[in-house]
């Protein structure tokens, strides 16, 4: 599903005994959990912000494909990354591995739209934004059809 290219950013996550299901492993449900709270450590670290209130973001696409199962205790590294830029909206790839075998656990793809809540519609992304973006994913394939 993904593309070969390393995380840049990552976050850890302990699986808890309230992420379990009845057959003993992370229900996958809680999976969507884990990817929403490391792309939000990303976006905070991405904007330089503090406050989530100052979130200008909705998630418009989720599609995650389940590959391996997680246990209690497990300790979960949910890597995030810019894929590709539009007019107002991006890719985000993200990626569940399970930190001491490095087994690949899920993988997800977010399509996010810069959005103003106010107003009710999504607006173009900034040049800062862009920028923003890029500087933290290089990589990521820009709406000019250029990777940065």
């Amino acid at each position: 599903m993904l593309s070969g290219r390393p995380f840049r950013f990552t976050q850890a996550v302990e699986v808890r005994f309230r992420d379990l299901d009845a057959l003993g492993h992370v229900n996958n449900a809680v999976y969507l959990t884990y990817f929403e709270s490391a792309r939000m450590a990303w976006w905070l670290h991405v904007t330089h912000r503090s406050d989530l209130r100052q979130m200008d973001m909705i998630l418009a696409r989720a599609e995650v494909d389940f590959r391996s199962p997680a246990s209690y205790a497990e300790v979960l590294d949910v890597g995030v990354r810019c894929a590709s830029i539009g007019r107002s909206s991006f890719t985000l790839e993200q990626a569940i591995t399970e930190r001491r075998t490095r087994r690949l656990v899920a993988e997800a793809r977010k399509v996010l739209v810069h959005y103003d809540y106010a107003a009710g519609r999504s607006t173009p992304l900034s040049p800062e934004l862009r920028g923003q973006l890029l500087d933290q994913d290089p990589d990521a394939v820009d709406s000019r059809g250029q990777k940065e």
